[in-house]
């Protein structure tokens, strides 16, 4: 009896597991950030062009971005006053911290 209830709290802890975001010290992709929720830019990923766009965005280390929306990993955020829509791509090359 005991081994049964070990092993299901083992998958429990394995269902759980495989539905949290994926984070990396603390980071999560921006488009894991629920709505209304504010998060602080640690880093973005990927080559120098996709990182210079952004960066011109004001997707800059250390901005403040607040989710307005989100919809499957699109979302629309408040960065440096400006309203910016994100597709699911994009969305994933900036890692937050809440």
């Amino acid at each position: 009896m005991a081994s049964e209830a070990a092993a299901l709290q083992g998958l429990g802890a394995q269902a759980a597991s495989a539905q949290a975001p994926a984070r990396v010290g603390g980071q999560l992709p921006l488009g894991m950030v629920g709505e209304d929720e504010v998060a602080r830019v640690s880093k973005i990923r990927g080559g120098a062009e996709l990182r210079q766009h952004l960066a011109e965005l004001g997707f800059v280390e250390g901005a403040e971005v607040k989710v307005i929306s989100r919809v499957n990993g699109d979302c629309i955020v408040s960065v440096k006053g400006a309203r910016l829509a994100l597709n699911r791509t994009m969305s994933s090359h900036v890692m937050v911290t809440l």
